[in-house]
């Protein structure tokens, strides 16, 4: 009798577990649904936003001069980082040519996730608070240029800050005597015609900051200065042959970035102060010194953005991610 009852008393406790584990069941699903579906779900976003981020970064550089080109490089920067065109809802450009915008959707089917009521992943599944509405993953990403307030690659030839420079203007770099001894170059990291001549070919390659006191080079240094820029638009040419001041590669060496310094108190060998920065596109050098540019606006990689608006905004820009 004894046995019988320990026989049923075990019966009673299996058929409770029983109930408990079939009970728990939904539980363990909604859990299971956490580590893969939601997993899932925001590895994705985390993806998209990434993409999208890059994407309207680089499309950035080619503002505010070229915004198709600013539209098709952000697709191809977001296509070589996971978004296909089938994800990409929009990418447009504000009109006034200073901002990228980039929409992103992309349907993700759940695999387990169906014992919540969800059939597709989306933005509160992603969060892990699953919802009935907002179906889709969804992202977006917006990039507008700013002035730079600091920046390498800056091509040592200064022009006073209080020149009027307006797109598509032409202006002659070097094209006299600045001061008592003094025509235009500027000794960035040392000074003598071969750091000037190779900083003017590659850009110098330490940083310069609005408000740095940087020295000027002293002398005509008018070979130099013709060899360097001959090399640039020898490169130009034959690398970008169809590059123009409107149109052109970002990489093209025809393209330069120029430091403006206050030039008003200056005597032999002089410190001047920089005053902001500019853009400029070599058309021609005479073999005398004198460097024909198109004064153009335009964005450039790795640049420190001037959030103070310090520095005077003349055509040098940075894009910097705004959401």
């Amino acid at each position: 009798m004894n046995s019988l009852r320990r026989l049923a008393s075990r019966g009673v406790r299996k058929g409770q577990a029983l109930i408990v584990v079939i009970a728990a069941i939904p539980a363990i699903l909604g859990s299971l649904t956490l580590v893969v579906d939601v997993g899932n779900a925001y590895f994705n976003k985390l993806e998209m936003q990434t993409a999208s981020d890059s994407a309207v970064l680089a499309g950035g550089l080619y503002l505010p001069s070229a915004p198709s080109q600013a539209i098709s490089f952000a697709r191809q920067i977001a296509n070589a980082n996971g978004l296909t065109n089938s994800d990409i809802t929009s990418i447009l450009v504000t009109p006034d040519d200073k901002e990228v915008i980039i929409a992103a959707s992309r349907s993700l089917p759940c695999y387990l996730c169906a014992v919540l009521g969800e059939s597709e992943a989306h933005a509160q599944v992603a969060s892990g608070t699953p919802a009935s509405s907002g179906r889709g993953l969804n992202t977006t990403a917006t990039s507008g240029i700013v002035p730079i307030r600091a920046a390498a690659g800056v091509v040592p030839i200064g022009v006073d800050y209080r020149t009027s420079l307006n797109y598509g203007q032409q202006i002659v770099l070097k094209q006299g005597q600045v001061g008592a001894g003094n025509w235009g170059p500027l000794a960035l990291g040392a000074s003598g015609a071969d750091p000037y001549r190779t900083n003017v070919e590659n850009g110098y390659s330490g940083v310069v900051t609005d408000g740095d006191m940087v020295s000027t080079e002293t002398g005509d240094v008018v070979g130099p200065t013709s060899q360097a820029f001959s090399y640039r638009l020898s490169a130009g040419t034959t690398n970008f042959p169809s590059g123009t001041f409107a149109t052109h590669d970002l990489n093209d060496p025809r393209v330069m970035l120029i430091p403006l310094v206050d030039f008003s108190n200056i005597n032999g060998n002089s410190q001047v102060p920089v005053k902001g920065f500019a853009m400029m596109w070599v058309v021609s050098e005479d073999q005398q010194g004198n460097i024909t540019c198109y004064f153009i606006q335009q964005s450039i990689p790795q640049g420190i953005p001037d959030t103070s608006n310090s520095a005077t905004n003349s055509g040098a820009t940075t894009p910097l991610l705004l959401q």
